[in-house]
């Protein structure tokens, strides 16, 4: 579960690229296969998540790091709804955009570090 995790992580950090770039140089909308491709990582990317989580809770293991994951993830999706809609300025995509990938590096610090306990 752990290889697939990280497969989806990836694919969604790439993901996110690509539709930053295609925002950022004004090119067409997010097209149907995208926007169901988006949401097929990030189901896939929870699920794995959370059954890994819940492994790491049945053992009573610090879990900290992942509740910030989880926040930062929740930051980083947000945000991306808001900077990739059609609708959106130009200075909201910006934003939008700036916020996710801030979201995202965290994620992947917390990711690579996994801090035992902050308290």
């Amino acid at each position: 579960m752990k290889h697939l995790h990280m497969l989806m992580a990836l694919l969604t950090i790439a993901l996110f690229i690509y539709q930053s770039y295609r925002v950022l140089t004004n090119q067409a909308a997010t097209n149907r296969k995208q926007f169901i491709a988006t949401h097929i990582i990030y189901t896939i990317l929870v699920i794995s998540g959370g059954w890994m989580l819940w492994q790491l809770v049945s053992v009573n293991a610090p879990v900290q790091w992942a509740v910030a994951k989880i926040i930062l993830l929740i930051a980083a999706i947000s945000a991306s709804i808001k900077a990739f809609r059609n609708s959106a300025t130009p200075s909201q995509q910006k934003v939008g955009i700036l916020i996710s990938s801030v979201a995202y590096i965290g994620i992947v610090i917390l990711a690579f570090t996994k801090p035992d306990n902050w308290f």
